[in-house]
């Protein structure tokens, strides 16, 4: 469990995918921190903090470059895959409005990552 955690950090510190292998990752935590990591960007946005939002949202989208990976590991799970894919978008959505001043768009595009997250995405695909 150590291990884990400690190799987990060190992907989000290094903001590289290619640092951490898949199955080196607890898949739980992950999808705890990005419940996190969302409400925090929401709050962010709220506060106009752009620069903290913007970090976020790109941690975010390394994140799901790990959930895409994983699910194309683990296979018969394409459209997983693709809602890895379009989550990543989304987390660019979020940066590039904020890269723009842009807090209207950023607030509405964080609230679709959010929505669309909690949903039954969860429930269908949570490897555990």
């Amino acid at each position: 469990m150590r291990k884990t955690i400690y190799l987990f950090g060190i992907g989000l510190v290094l903001s590289s995918s290619a640092v951490i292998a898949e199955s080196e990752f607890d898949f739980e935590e992950l999808m705890n921190d990005v419940e996190t990591k969302i409400q925090e960007v929401q709050n962010n946005i709220a506060a106009k903090d752009a620069n903290t939002a913007v970090t976020q949202a790109k941690q975010l989208q390394d994140e799901f470059k790990l959930v895409e990976g994983f699910f194309a590991k683990r296979g018969n799970a394409d459209d997983a895959t693709h809602n890895a894919k379009e989550y990543q978008d989304k987390a660019a959505n979020i940066q590039n409005a904020l890269s723009a001043g842009d807090f209207d768009t950023a607030a509405v595009a964080a609230n679709d990552f959010s929505k669309q997250c909690r949903g039954a995405c969860h429930d269908k695909y949570k490897p555990l």
